[in-house]
């Protein structure tokens, strides 16, 4: 069985690796593509001696859609390893319970009412909150997340996007083209105002849940053994769900429902660190390694049209998601 604890001294050697490989992709991702700088024109471009355009494609298109790439990753990392510790089971994540699907619905629902970047971020978190409490209710109420809280989410996920394909229909074509490159996870014409609302809303709820996270290593013992050790289980639970689900409502809200990273990253920061203890960072870091990387490799790729990360996400998972369920259970 995998350790509980971690020495200090490896979880910050793993840390740090994955900010250095953070910083590699970010040096990588200007350098290559089809939109790249060398590396003398960067240094133009910071000192700002660069001409007009190359500052433009610089700081208008290159920078916002790789800071928002990074943000939105780290976002689902989090809210990833957040689900995975409270249900005890290792496909516990916002994509696979249906609250990215959620997200997206409110999303459309609010682009079709009341246009605009502020409406559809509103309507997001509005959605993403109302597939959690249906998929709760599903449960019956019971904070117990058993199979339960998967299969319910299972369901609500299908409904919400028959919903979302039937607000596709109901908007002009040029509209329905640009939802549907967001639901694919594009990352195309990433603006500032992205840029400020995941750097805005992630490092608050990732510090919200860093101060929860005793409670969430806890909690990942069985709800039993939280509350004997004095864990008011019940109002910890809300607080953890409600935190990682807004995680999750602001990563689709920047970059659409980029399906299977959340299920990923925990998964990948277990392997690593050999600890059945929440990683709550680390599965942070990782996720937005992940989602750089998927950004990177979808604009390396030679397709005629810009090809969404979330394609690329896709793919890895489903890979991912067939390499556990080849493992034995007790592996995973």
């Amino acid at each position: 069985m995998k350790s509980l604890f971690l020495p200090l001294k490896r979880q910050r050697k793993i840390q740090t690796g994955l900010i250095i490989i953070l910083a590699g992709l970010l040096v990588l991702s200007a350098i290559w593509g089809k939109q790249h700088f060398l590396l003398g024109n960067i240094a133009d471009i910071l000192s700002s001696t660069a001409n007009p355009m190359q500052q433009w494609l610089f700081y208008d298109l290159w920078l916002p859609r790789t800071l928002t790439a990074a943000g939105a990753g780290a976002a689902l990392g989090a809210a990833g390893a957040v689900f995975q510790s409270l249900t005890r089971n290792p496909l516990g994540s916002p994509d696979i319970i249906g609250v990215n699907a959620g997200a997206a619905v409110g999303a459309v629902a609010a682009g079709l009412l009341w246009p605009g970047y502020l409406g559809i971020a509103q309507g997001a978190l509005l959605g993403a909150l109302s597939v959690l409490v249906l998929v709760l209710l599903g449960t019956k109420g019971r904070l117990n997340f058993g199979m339960e809280i998967i299969v319910s989410g299972l369901a609500v996920n299908a409904a919400a996007m028959a919903l979302v394909q039937f607000g596709l229909t109901a908007v002009r074509q040029e509209n329905a083209q640009q939802m549907t490159a967001w639901l694919s996870g594009s990352l195309e014409a990433r603006s500032w105002e992205h840029v400020v609302t995941v750097w805005t809303f992630m490092p608050l709820l990732l510090a919200g849940l860093m101060l929860l996270n005793t409670r969430l290593s806890l909690l990942a013992l069985g709800r039993d053994t939280a509350s004997g050790l004095g864990v008011p289980v019940r109002s910890s639970s809300w607080l953890l769900l409600l935190a990682a689900t807004a995680l999750a409502a602001t990563a689709v809200t920047v970059a659409g429902p980029v399906s299977f990273l959340a299920l990923a990253a925990p998964h990948i920061v277990r392997r690593m660190m050999q600890t059945d203890r929440p990683m709550v960072v680390p599965a942070a870091l990782t996720g937005a390694v992940l989602m750089m990387a998927a950004d990177l490799t979808a604009r390396l790729l030679p397709t005629p049209a810009p090809l969404p990360a979330g394609i690329v996400t896709a793919a890895l998972g489903g890979l991912y998601l067939v390499f556990l369920l080849s493992l034995k259970p007790k592996a995973v």
